[in-house]
């Protein structure tokens, strides 16, 4: 059985990932910006591209390039979409 793998970034929920991930550009399937910070130490923030793929599993990819090389993690869509949405409320 394959283990599961974590993403190397993970997707901070700023104002603007929040208005990016819930955008009519990101439904449609058009690349987007995102922040995020690196899972083994949040101090290392980067600006990341994000894009919807749809199709079976309706996943965005999250592609950033650092210092390190370019890296892309895909999470589920409808997920991201509602966290997205309630981070927006609780920002409110």
């Amino acid at each position: 059985m394959a283990g599961l793998k974590l993403p190397t970034y993970v997707l901070e929920y700023t104002t603007k990932t929040i208005d990016s991930v819930l955008s009519p550009a990101a439904l449609e399937g058009q690349s987007v910006e995102v922040d995020v910070y690196e899972r083994n130490d949040v101090s290392k923030k980067h600006v990341a591209s994000g894009q919807r793929i749809k199709g079976e599993g309706d996943m965005f990819r999250v592609s950033v390039t650092t210092d390190a090389g370019p890296h892309a993690d895909e999470w589920s869509y409808t997920i991201l979409r509602e966290s997205a949405g309630r981070s927006r409320k609780l920002k409110k």
